[in-house]
């Protein structure tokens, strides 16, 4: 899927995580592919839960960047 389906398809979802928790995640946070991070918002909305119980984050390096 490219950036701009991928886009589309979160807005919907973004809106309504963002009612749940006053933020929208985002996915180069998290180490995983557009589709999962997809399935993973959808999932986070469905059972109220934050995205992070569903994915892993990247991991931060002492520059504070993510890798």
């Amino acid at each position: 899927m490219n950036s701009i389906e991928f886009a589309d398809k979160c807005i919907p979802y973004n809106i309504k995580y963002y009612e749940l928790f006053g933020y929208a995640p985002s996915p180069s946070d998290y180490a995983c592919t557009k589709d999962e991070y997809l399935e993973a918002l959808m999932k986070a909305v469905e059972e109220k839960r934050e995205i992070a119980n569903y994915l892993p984050k990247r991991a931060l390096h002492v520059d504070g960047n993510f890798d």
